[in-house]
């Protein structure tokens, strides 16, 4: 069966009853052996399938096996006298309180040697347990980041970008994509995602917000995208993909928040699926790994995997810590064996709490078939993003706090009128249902039906004029000069909120009334704040340097 249709509304019904819509019916010929039915509307197509992003396979008898966790574990049944680092020196001296981690902890605390392999140049059990990484994700290649998705973003951009190069970027992206620029000395061309008037937060680029940009910037050498945002929000990253490659530019992405995405058709298309020539991802963030260890998954030839080994290697100690790289390798190994069931039973308790919540008055969460028919984009539900209506006379940033203190609940994020928790495969109906509880409590506190007194910040603000680049503010004398006299100077700082760590506004930017006023907003709110640390100065270039 084949479709040769004009560009059209498509939606594919899976078998557990959730739909997803793509731009371009000519998706649906890869997928060719699922049922297909196509039913004209109006003149558009609506198709049903129960293939558009099928589950991959996944060889559990491959995955049965941890290696390199193996490989720890047969060196601490070995009564080795250690006479190299670390010095701690596997736990010997029992006073010493870092024993309370555990004995097994401090023995798996090892440096390199022949039967544990070497980061720099893997031949044994760290290359067997990346290459289970790449199949597991279905990339050409896959590397253990000890130093979080940070180090997996500047190894991208190292590896593709020359200094000048162009870089199409989402003006919402983290900061260290900022960071990974300056380092590199590229040029970015910013593009601007959905805005959200309703909860005040950035959602994804579109496709046509990104053929423009290419056709516009037909030099740049690639295209960076998130998938998914920090709200979760992911675009129509297949059909980015195609497009960018059309044009000969390389398809970065930050999955930091999309490891869970390969384990689920109920969920967006991951990065590889997509076709994407890298991708940092973020184990730790929801694939169980420990805090800081992530992955930079390949696809491409030879000389491009030669070439991502050599940059990683620059931005990696030469003592990469096997507790981390363990811990990938056995997340790795839980996730091929029981990653879909998981995921699977998870996303039907986040219906159940959806429903629920949004039956609490003041709270509701965005509804995936608005958001899907408003934006042209899916939405990863495993992001709890929550509203906070103007009836409750506080902000997201107090709904926040008072989580924390008054419940023993910690979210990931707040905004002025919303706020965001995680959840993992590892999460259960106890602890959505404690949240639930929680916020129900909070509506009874607060809610009122005649009081609209919140007045957060509802408006995007217009991108910067871009003054300096981002390493010759770096490399800038500097002042600090009061906020209010900051109006059309160039800032010498980057100034977010953190978490997500999206900023407000970038180094080598012109500094607006806009971004004053926000600022100002953001420094009377009891969130954690980056740049101008004096609430009332901020760090501006000096005028001989621009």
């Amino acid at each position: 069966m084949q479709f040769f249709l004009a560009r059209s509304l498509v939606i594919h019904y899976n078998l557990f009853g959730k739909y997803k819509r793509s731009s371009y019916t000519e998706q649906l010929v890869k997928y060719k052996p699922y049922f297909i039915i196509a039913i004209c509307i109006r003149g558009d197509f609506l198709i049903t399938t129960q293939g558009l992003k099928p589950f991959q396979h996944i060889d559990l008898q491959k995955h049965q096996f941890a290696p390199l966790y193996d490989a720890l574990n047969i060196y601490e049944s070995q009564q080795v006298t250690s006479f190299d680092v670390p010095g701690h020196k596997r736990g010997i001296d029992k006073s010493y309180r870092l024993n309370e981690y555990g004995i097994k902890t401090l023995r798996h605390d090892v440096n390199s040697m022949p039967q544990l392999d070497n980061f720099d140049h893997p031949t044994s059990v760290i290359k067997e347990a990346q290459s289970l990484m790449a199949d597991l994700f279905l990339a050409d290649a896959a590397h253990f980041l000890v130093n979080g998705t940070t180090q997996g973003i500047q190894a991208m951009l190292l590896s593709v970008c020359k200094p000048k190069d162009k870089l199409i970027v989402p003006r919402n992206v983290h900061k260290s994509v900022l960071n990974a620029m300056a380092l590199a000395d590229i040029t970015p061309i910013y593009i601007v995602p959905e805005f959200d008037t309703q909860f005040g937060i950035s959602h994804n680029v579109s496709v046509q917000t990104v053929k423009q940009t290419i056709a516009q910037h037909p030099d740049a050498k690639a295209v960076f995208v998130i998938n998914p945002t920090y709200f979760g929000a992911a675009s129509h990253l297949k059909e980015i993909v195609d497009l960018a490659h059309q044009h000969n530019m390389k398809v970065l992405v930050d999955e930091a928040h999309g490891a869970h995405l390969r384990f689920s058709d109920k969920l967006p298309m991951s990065s590889m699926e997509a076709g994407a020539d890298l991708a940092a991802t973020s184990l730790h963030k929801t694939g169980g790994s420990f805090t800081q260890t992530s992955i930079l998954l390949v696809r491409g030839d030879e000389a491009l995997q030669h070439k991502v080994k050599s940059v990683i290697n620059i931005l990696t100690s030469t003592s990469a810590s096997y507790l981390l790289m363990s811990s990938l390798d056995l997340a790795r190994q839980h996730l091929a064996k029981d990653g879909k069931s998981k995921i699977e039973h998870v996303l039907t308790l986040v219906d159940d709490f959806k429903a629920e919540i949004n039956k609490v008055p003041g709270f509701h969460m965005l509804d995936e078939t608005h958001f899907e028919t408003t934006y042209d984009q899916y939405l990863d539900p495993t992001k709890l993003t929550i509203y906070i209506d103007h009836h409750m006379p506080i902000s997201g940033f107090e709904v926040y706090k008072l989580l924390r203190s008054d419940y023993d609940i910690q979210m990931e994020l707040s905004e002025p009128n919303m706020i965001m928790g995680i959840v993992s495969f590892m999460d259960n109906a106890t602890e959505l249902n404690t949240l639930l509880e929680a916020l129900k409590d909070i509506s009874k506190r607060f809610y009122r039906v005649n009081e609209n007194d919140v007045s957060p910040m509802l408006k995007q603000l217009e991108i910067p004029e871009q003054k300096m680049g981002l390493r010759d503010v770096f490399y800038s004398e500097k002042k600090a000069i009061k906020l209010h006299d900051a109006l059309g100077k160039v800032c010498a700082e980057s100034l977010m909120i953190y978490p997500p760590g999206i900023p407000i506004l970038m180094a080598g930017e012109v500094i607006s009334q806009d971004v004053i006023d926000y600022w100002e907003f953001v420094n009377n709110q009891p969130i954690i704040k980056i740049g101008a640390e004096n609430k009332n100065e901020i760090y501006i270039v000096e005028e001989n340097e621009k």
